[in-house]
């Protein structure tokens, strides 16, 4: 074969390879742009906001947002879906966006098994109040590594659940407020070690609970309205060496003179109180 056939033969071969990774390639950016745009036509036709991400763009960058819209090319940071008909199949399309940090399901219709759609996301902030989620979800919210924010108010988890999860390093504001978790329960949140606020507003907590908090040295708010603590919780809260805010409201067992007590040996925390 002469120089020149050979020369064509490669020729020809390294297009039908250029070819084939420009065909691949298209069909991969369509079926990305699709399922973006679906995802993000889903959210706002069931009530949903979606905020981007406020970042600075190349001038690359720029212009392609100009072409494809910032749907396909900006970052998806914050989907907010409180109230709104989100359910499990909708979840099923948020899935896509794979950069979302922020996402708010308070009351909507999922559960356990719509959760596991999204677990892969990068998560930092995640509302699941009044949600149908159980602590069958423990294992699915052990897997957000980078959850700094994390409220599971009104919903069925119990003390189980928080014996289920996972060291969150990061996690540094959790509400339990009116779940089934008790006293018994507070035992296994030293084992995330940056909380800094909890909020277990009407629940079974109790002084024994508010005495395995004292393992948290982080704590710097602690919402104890509406629980089971009598005086004795100020030995507790003592022992908090960061503590700057507690909410002890509603709490029948709980004294004036020992709120004003400990305000005046603590003038950096404030004490929220009113008797029942």
């Amino acid at each position: 074969m002469s120089g020149k056939h050979r020369w064509l033969r490669i020729s020809l071969r390294s297009l039908l390879v250029a070819t084939l990774i420009i065909a691949v390639g298209l069909a991969w950016f369509t079926n990305y742009a699709n399922s973006r745009r679906s995802a993000f036509a889903a959210i706002r036709q069931a009530g949903g906001q979606i905020q981007m991400a406020n970042v600075p763009k190349t001038a690359l960058a720029a212009r392609l947002e100009s072409w494809f819209g910032p749907e396909l090319i900006g970052d998806a940071y914050k989907v907010d879906l409180r109230k709104t008909k989100a359910n499990n199949d909708l979840l099923k399309q948020i899935a896509v966006l794979r950069e979302l940090r922020a996402l708010d399901l308070s009351y909507a219709s999922v559960d356990d098994t719509g959760l596991l759609k999204i677990a892969h996301l990068p998560l930092q902030e995640l509302w699941l109040q009044s949600t149908n989620i159980t602590d069958l979800s423990a294992a699915t919210i052990s897997g957000f590594r980078s959850l700094e924010f994390l409220a599971i108010n009104a919903t069925s988890l119990t003390d189980h659940f928080l014996e289920e999860v996972q060291s969150l390093p990061v996690l540094k504001n959790l509400g339990l407020r009116g779940s089934k978790v008790t006293g018994a329960g507070m035992q296994f949140l030293s084992r995330h070690p940056k909380i800094e606020k909890l909020d277990v507003y009407s629940t079974e907590v109790d002084d024994a609970g508010v005495e395995s908090l004292t393992s948290s040295k982080s704590i710097t708010d602690l919402g104890l309205s509406m629980t089971k603590v009598p005086n004795q919780v100020f030995v507790h809260l003592d022992r908090l060496p960061n503590l700057s805010r507690a909410d002890l409201s509603g709490n029948s067992l709980v004294s004036t003179e020992m709120v004003l007590a400990f305000e005046k040996s603590h003038p950096k925390c404030d004490i929220e109180w009113y008797g029942q």
